[in-house]
Parts: C-alpha cells; sequence; structure tokens
C-alpha cells in the first residue's frame, strides 16, 4: 500500500489546524485507488503557499502540487504624516499596508476635529478613489485643528482604520462680519458706535482688531469719502469732531493676520 504525505513550501512538518483524510476505492477497471484530501481550517494570510502531495511505493514516488492564495482585506496604512496645509485643505500621505494579496484599489479618510468640532471621525468617509499614498482632504474649515486616519481597500473589503495623524491646525483667514452693530448719539458731535464680537465659528483666526468706516450722508443716496478708525477697544468705538445736524453711516470689519475681512451691515444715523 501507497503511502501519502503532504507539504507546504517543501516542509513535511504541517500546523495542526491542517488535515488530511484518505481513502482507498476502485477505478472503473477494478484496480485498488487510494486518494487524499487536504483541509484547512481558519485560514489566514500565512496559509498562502505551494501545497504538495507525495505519494510513494516501492517503486516509485509521484507529486503533485498546487498553490494557494489567501485572499483578504488589506492591513492598515501606516505612517500617516502631514505634509502641508492651507487655509482650508490638509494634505496627507501613508505607507502602503499589506495588501491582503489582492490589488489595493483605494483609500478610505476620516478626520476628526475641525469647527464645528466633529465628534469621533467624520462620516460617511472620504473615497480617494485611486491607489495613491498621498491625497489632500478639502473643505476645512479655517484655523482649526484636525487629526485624521487612513484605511486601504481591496475587492475583498475594507481594513482597519491607521493610528491618528499628528495634529494638523490649518492656516487663518479673514474673519466674518461683526454682528449687531448700533449707534447711540453721545452729543451733537459724537457718536458711539457699538457691536458684538465676530461669531467664533467666523474668526477664521485670532482678531488683532477692528476698524470702523465713517461716512458723511450727502443727500438721501450719496456718502462722503470713507475715514477709517481703528477701534482700542473691544466691542465700541467713540466718534467725535463730528459735525452737528449732520447725518452718518457706520460700518465696522474685523483683521486677522490675513488681513481685513467683510464689512458688517450699515448703520445710519
Amino acid at each position: 500500500r501507497p503511502s501519502i504525505q503532504w507539504q507546504k513550501d517543501n516542509n513535511a512538518s504541517l500546523p495542526t489546524t491542517y488535515r488530511f483524510e484518505e481513502e482507498e476505492g476502485a477505478n472503473q477497471n477494478g484496480l485498488p485507488t487510494l486518494s487524499s484530501n487536504l483541509t484547512l481550517t481558519q485560514t489566514q494570510t500565512s496559509d498562502t503557499g505551494d501545497f504538495t502531495c507525495v505519494v510513494t511505493n516501492d517503486v516509485d514516488t509521484k507529486t503533485k502540487s498546487a498553490q494557494l492564495t489567501v485572499l483578504e482585506v488589506p492591513f492598515m496604512p501606516t505612517d500617516v504624516a502631514i505634509t502641508s496645509r492651507t487655509k482650508d485643505s490638509v494634505s496627507l500621505s501613508w505607507k502602503e499596508p499589506f495588501d491582503g494579496n489582492d490589488h489595493i484599489s483605494g483609500y478610505f479618510i476620516q478626520y476628526s476635529g475641525g469647527i464645528p468640532k466633529v465628534v469621533g471621525w467624520s462620516s460617511p468617509p472620504i473615497d480617494t478613489r485611486g491607489s495613491g499614498l498621498s491625497y489632500t482632504v478639502g473643505g476645512l474649515h479655517p484655523y482649526a485643528n484636525y487629526t485624521f486616519r487612513v484605511s486601504a481597500k481591496n475587492e475583498i473589503g475594507t481594513g482597519g482604520y491607521s493610528d491618528s495623524s499628528p495634529l494638523a491646525e490649518t492656516e487663518e483667514d479673514v474673519p466674518g462680519p461683526p454682528p449687531d452693530i448700533s449707534t447711540v448719539t453721545e452729543s451733537s458731535r459724537s457718536i458711539r458706535v457699538q457691536w458684538s464680537e465676530v461669531p467664533f465659528e467666523q474668526q477664521n483666526g485670532i482678531i488683532t482688531r477692528y476698524e470702523v468706516e465713517i461716512r458723511e450722508r450727502i443727500g438721501p443716496s450719496n456718502l462722503g469719502l470713507p475715514v477709517y478708525k481703528t477701534a482700542t477697544e473691544s466691542g465700541t468705538y467713540l466718534a467725535t469732531v463730528l459735525k452737528p445736524f449732520t447725518y452718518y453711516q457706520f460700518q465696522v470689519r474685523a483683521y486677522t493676520s490675513i488681513g481685513p475681512g467683510m464689512f458688517s451691515s450699515a448703520q445710519s444715523t
């Protein structure tokens, strides 16, 4: 009776999770036959390799080989890094993970943080729609902190997410307009202008100062040349040395390090 042995990558010692069965029979001519089946349970990437069935009798040895490739989802990418930043985007790079023995077709990116703050991770994730190892995430809020993570996908499915990237802060932008502008006449030659702070979501950076634009109203639709005054107090400015019995229009805007933002709505008095 011949003997049967299974080998993996020319190694006769197989893992205990492998099992093989032998079955005796006869072919159509009545001659005895012997068959063997090798079964792998709970397959994993390490099972990938060349399997050989070795049949030996007193006369000869015959072998038959087959290659097994175990497909799985990709491993998680590593070394997620920030490569550049703008006021509304962050560029990332990462290292390609093990592909699960299948071509990586793309990556998913999630971020956390921002303004308003994303609790947990953004959903749905951003699909890079390609296998490149870098991507620029756009549509972000100026002067906000973000962290990112990346996962890879292949035809089998999507792998786990990477560790979080280092913290990335987008650059500043000009601010939005101050709200709630109002005026109070304090004398025949002075008017106090008041406003509220630019809302946090529209500050887009550190507010360095506020500027008041003063224009004399000349007739119902005409305005004089603007005069610009820097407010030394937050939320208020006293315009003095004005002409008695004259109408004025006031607007306010805020500055960041980038420059001036939009003017507030106009207030006339």
